[in-house]
């Protein structure tokens, strides 16, 4: 059996990493799958409740229990999930000082956790001498599992600890991590007091040793690594010191760089400079169990990556003899699971989960009611309620019919009704009239069923073909019967409307089925029977979209008679109010002759200006043209020189930017933007492009000058604003304008 564990920062983001972004189920199943395991512990899943989907909370056949911070909103929160394939354990809840069990308002489990369902051996918060807060204050203990920082699972074998412990970002934050650390630790020799062992995984945010540090080779930072308590605390925990074995170093104990975390934003794991906080430490009562313990630092998506270890199958004991994992892990007398079992869930050979797992939450048991529920597709247990009944020992779901049956396609789905005088458009016979749908009052008693019943009626008129349901009337058109057809008739009867008619005739666009209906109602269109209809509906102001192509409209004879015609003398480059200001004839189509006039008034007057342009050059004198021919070519020069001249200046002005070089190295430099909010929010500068390791140069008021390794990245930095280096640029004259110039 393997367990792993592993800090994915935002557990949905690691679908699209190498190499879950190539698998066949891209979710969280698939990503279980991918891992291998049989039990997985996360950290920082960063996913609020109600954000939370049904394929990261029940993700097929894995049993997964979820905590969630109380005050802020994506951040930290752990999650266990376990192959009920292999194995289920017996109990489990959040939290390690067992205050929240109580509480019926912080508790994520509802109702809160009763006597049987609780692991036990909590520490007595009130002996406990913690630590105060920064600002002086007493410590609440239990803020301590206010943050979703612990799912504590009991195997039967072992109970299984996944924390997130906290991290000390600043010195506000060491009273919080030093009372965590002293509760962990009460509650891990409370529980060995009474027998049990015990394996604890997780983020622990501490470098035990020197050897779990990137900086652990420089000599100064070893000896000032156990100045820290929390890390006093750890090595003093941990064998030889203490009763706890560090798995992963125990099985590589001379092994370097053995890191699982690094810093992203120096782009640290590329040269392998970061450090191991991510344990597995268990009692010594199970190092008979283990089989050994590793890292997988070639999995990617998180700044973290997975540790696991792997257990024996089976051993031999010297007083019971041959043992099997997968037996002691199943006793066959485990307590059976107080969780409800519903009508809905999926059958599972592998006994129930405790009532803490994510698929008895109400949004995912099927007790809360969602809205997609009011409009999916009837099922086999519609029209019955649930209620609990207890039997065997286990709490049971019972169906009952229910007093309001959901609405079925057929209760609430009015008949098509034909609403003409008494015929059929589609053959034309005499049809009798059905009796109008009768509803249940019962069935739409709710605004859901009467939405329901209204989208079913819409989808029995589509499938039942075409129906007549309304007739036009109008002063200018015989009665035309509109009809609604299903999508294949569309598709076949769809007609074209004619957009070519006189725009004094108001049309409507109709769909009309019969070829001959349509022929005579084109016919008597075009012979101006209905010419009055436009008069008499003189409300309707609406544009006509046939109006866009229709012919413009021929002016009075009286508006003729007082526009006088245009001279060609007078006429002016022809403009969109020219032309529209020209008559047009009353042929159906554009007349040609509108265009041949308007070219022969731009030919004139092209003609006219010619005839002026050359009055005045015959007027000139060949001296005069000579002396502005010299003054032409003169002023060519002197702009030709003034280019040339300016050209150095403007190439420099402009040539693109190069790198600057780093003092201590003098190779090209890297470009970072900031992202932090401040005054130089977006702000670009430059660092050494070496990678970072131990010993790179953190500047003179961090790192001894004797402790600075030159293989790394040196100190040097720049703002983009301050660099003047510069390309050159060569023109086709071969000649360079612009210097490279050193920072």
């Amino acid at each position: 059996m393997r367990i792993i564990t592993w800090n994915v920062n935002v557990l949905r983001t690691c679908l699209d990493y190498h190499p879950f972004s190539s698998m066949k189920k891209k979710n969280v199943e698939g990503l279980l799958d991918e891992l291998g395991a049989q039990i997985y512990c996360f950290q920082e899943h960063k996913t609020p409740r109600a954000k939370l989907e049904k394929s990261m909370a029940v993700p097929g056949p894995y049993d997964g229990f979820w905590t969630f911070p109380r005050s802020k909103t994506g951040y930290s929160g752990v999650c266990t999930y376990v192959d009920s394939r292999y194995c289920v354990p017996i109990k489990a809840e959040e939290g390690i000082t067992g205050l929240l069990l109580d509480d019926s308002k912080g508790s994520t489990m509802k109702p809160p956790w009763t006597e049987d369902e609780r692991i036990g051996s909590y520490p007595n918060t009130e002996h406990i001498v913690w630590m105060d807060d920064y600002d002086g204050k007493e410590f609440d203990p239990k803020k301590l599992d206010m943050e979703g920082r612990a799912v504590v699972c009991d195997f039967g074998l072992f109970v299984l600890f996944n924390l997130y412990c906290p991290n000390e970002t600043n010195d506000t934050r060491r009273p919080y991590k030093m009372n965590f650390l002293e509760c962990l630790q009460r509650r891990v020799k409370a529980l060995q007091a009474a027998g049990r062992q015990v394996i604890i995984v997780g983020d622990i945010n501490i470098m035990r040793a020197p050897i779990d540090s990137g900086e652990g080779g420089i000599r100064t930072s070893a000896e000032q690594h156990y100045e820290h308590p929390a890390r006093r605390i750890l090595d003093d925990w941990c064998f030889p010191k203490g009763d706890l074995v560090d798995v992963v170093r125990e099985s590589w104990p001379n092994r370097d760089d053995m890191f699982t975390c690094w810093n992203q934003k120096l782009d640290a794991r590329s040269a392998n400079y970061g450090s191991r906080i991510d344990l597995i430490l268990c009692t010594p009562g199970l190092r008979p169990w283990i089989k050994g313990g590793d890292i997988l630092n070639k999995v990617y998506g998180s700044d973290h990556c997975p540790v696991y270890i792997d257990l024996h199958e089976s051993i031999n004991d010297p007083e019971k003899g041959e043992l099997h994992l997968e037996d002691m892990l199943n006793p066959k007398d485990r307590p059976l699971s107080t969780a409800p079992i519903y009508p809905n869930d999926v059958p599972r050979e592998a006994p129930e989960p405790p009532r803490f797992a994510t698929k008895f939450f109400d949004e995912f048991s099927g007790r809360q009611t969602t809205l997609k529920s009011f409009f999916g597709g009837g099922g086999a247990n519609n029209g019955t309620s649930n209620t609990l009944q207890k039997a065997n020992g286990q709490v049971k779901m019972k169906s009952e019919p229910s007093p309001s049956p959901t609405p079925s396609r057929m209760t609430a789905t009015p008949a098509p009704v034909d609403l003409t005088e008494g015929h059929s458009a589609e053959t034309g016979k005499k049809s009798t009239q059905l009796p109008p749908p009768t509803i249940d009052d019962s069935t739409t008693s709710t605004p859901f069923n009467l939405a329901r019943a209204a989208f079913d009626s819409i989808d029995t008129d589509l499938e039942a073909g075409p129906t007549i349901i309304k007739t036009l009337s109008s002063p200018r058109l015989p009665s035309v019967t509109r009809q609604i057809s299903s999508p294949q008739t569309q598709l076949s009867e769809h007609q074209a409307i004619d957009m070519t008619i006189d725009d004094e005739i108001e049309t409507s666009p109709v769909i009309v089925k019969s070829e001959t209906t349509k022929t005579k109602l084109l016919a008597k269109q075009r012979h101006g029977k209905n010419t009055n209809a436009k008069n008499s509906n003189p409300s309707a102001s609406q544009t006509k979209l046939s109006s866009f192509f229709s012919q413009p409209t021929i002016p009075s004879k009286a508006k003729r008679k007082t526009s006088p015609s245009p001279s060609p003398s007078a006429v002016q480059p022809r403009t969109k109010s020219a032309r529209t200001s020209i008559p047009s004839t009353s042929s159906p189509s554009r007349s040609p002759s509108i265009s041949s006039h308007a070219d022969h008034i731009d030919l004139l007057t092209n003609i006219d200006c010619n005839e002026d342009n050359k009055e005045v050059h015959s007027g000139w004198s060949e001296q005069e043209d000579n002396l502005i021919n010299q003054a032409i070519i003169q002023a060519e020069a002197d702009r030709k020189a003034k280019n040339d001249s300016a050209k150095p200046v403007w190439g420099n002005l402009f040539a693109k930017k190069l790198p600057p070089v780093c003092t201590v190295h003098q190779k090209p430099c890297k470009d970072f933007l900031v992202n932090k909010p401040g005054p130089n929010k977006g702000k670009r500068f430059w660092l050494c492009s070496l990678p970072v390791g131990a010993g790179y140069d953190t500047g003179r008021s961090k790192r001894p000058r004797e402790d600075v390794n030159h293989k790394f990245r040196c100190d040097f930095f720049l703002w983009d604003s301050a660099n003047s280096r510069k390309e050159k640029v060569i023109d086709p004259d071969h000649k360079t304008y612009g210097e490279e110039r050193e920072v």
